[in-house]
């Protein structure tokens, strides 16, 4: 590599005796020479594979005399060639690995072998060139298939995934007192997710939102089949009093708002498992039929404890 060194340290302003010395230095030596950075600006051609090569040292191996080099700078393009070219990189003598002083960091290295000459490494660093335009072309071509894609999504499918999340927005806010910490925490995060190419919902942000909007409705409707279906038969005639409804709302609502973990902890807090997503239902009705109001009634009164004696007066006709 001869004429390739020289080339790269004349282009560098490097000086004809350290030149000399550089050169000399690159063809020989003994098996454990020191390092030798080459001067500042040396590097293989046109900083090869986006990197500035240095010459660190001269190296005797079971396969011959090698001129050790080491790479600085991104290795973004490198990790690419050298991913894409492995094999005639490394014939030529390109690799990872730690050099010494290095600090035990793994970077590229390459271990130049100066009986083959300039032409050898020329050839790899222009396959790689090669190799890395055609790898351009595949990801700008990938690139232009997936934006069609997601114009034709955004199309197709972006209003419905538009109503999903919107619906998701009205569910957390009209039925929050239906919606478990976890849940609600999950939901909130869908709503954060940035959007898609063209400014849609990604589709498995539009589903999953879609999914705890149903599963939210589901568990209504079967908490309140069960509660009409099954009235608190003890509780029907205080049920009847109109009056008491609206003190028995604020009851279920205070219990319900102290009952953030839907009954999952045993903290003495809030509702009971048997009552929690009764309870819940129930809070965020704003008229009750008596079945309804008998079944509150029940919820309330094993919770009534955690009330304000006004409020047992209120609903009960006594504070204890």
């Amino acid at each position: 590599m001869l004429s390739l060194l020289i080339l790269a340290l004349a282009a560098a302003g490097v000086v004809i005796p350290v030149l000399l010395a550089a050169i000399a230095a690159s063809r020989g030596g003994p098996e454990t020479a020191p390092a030798v950075p080459a001067p500042i600006g040396a590097a293989l051609p046109v900083a090869a594979l986006g990197l500035t090569w240095r010459r660190l040292r001269d190296v005797r191996t079971r396969r011959g005399d090698r001129t050790l080099w080491a790479g600085d700078g991104d290795t973004a393009i490198y990790s690419r060639a050298y991913r894409l070219l492995r094999v005639p990189l490394a014939e030529v003598g390109f690799s990872w690995g730690t050099a010494e002083r290095a600090g035990g960091v793994v970077q590229p290295l390459c271990w130049e072998d100066p009986t083959r000459g300039d032409q050898a490494i020329l050839d790899a660093l222009t396959d790689a060139d090669e190799a890395l335009a055609y790898d351009d072309r595949r990801i700008a071509r990938e690139d232009e298939r997936r934006r069609q894609t997601d114009a034709l999504d955004a199309e197709l499918h972006g209003e419905s995934r538009k109503a999903d999340l919107q619906r998701l927005r009205e569910s957390l806010r009209d039925l929050h007192w239906a919606w478990s910490k976890k849940r609600r925490e999950l939901a909130e995060g869908l709503l954060r997710e940035p959007e898609a190419e063209g400014g849609i919902p990604k589709a498995v942000v539009a589903k999953l939102a879609r999914d705890l909007t149903a599963d939210v409705d589901e568990t209504i409707r079967r908490v309140r089949e069960r509660i009409a279906q099954d009235p608190s038969k003890g509780w029907l005639k205080l049920a009847e009093n109109q009056a008491i409804h609206a003190p028995l709302r604020t009851a279920l609502q205070i219990l319900s708002s102290h009952d953030e973990d839907f009954a999952t902890l045993d903290n003495g807090v809030g509702w009971g498992k048997s009552h929690s997503h009764a309870g819940h239902i129930l809070s965020g009705m704003t008229e009750f039929t008596v079945i309804e109001a008998s079944q509150g009634l029940a919820a309330v009164w094993r919770h009534r404890k955690q009330l304000r004696p006004e409020l047992r007066l209120a609903i009960f006709g006594s504070e204890a």
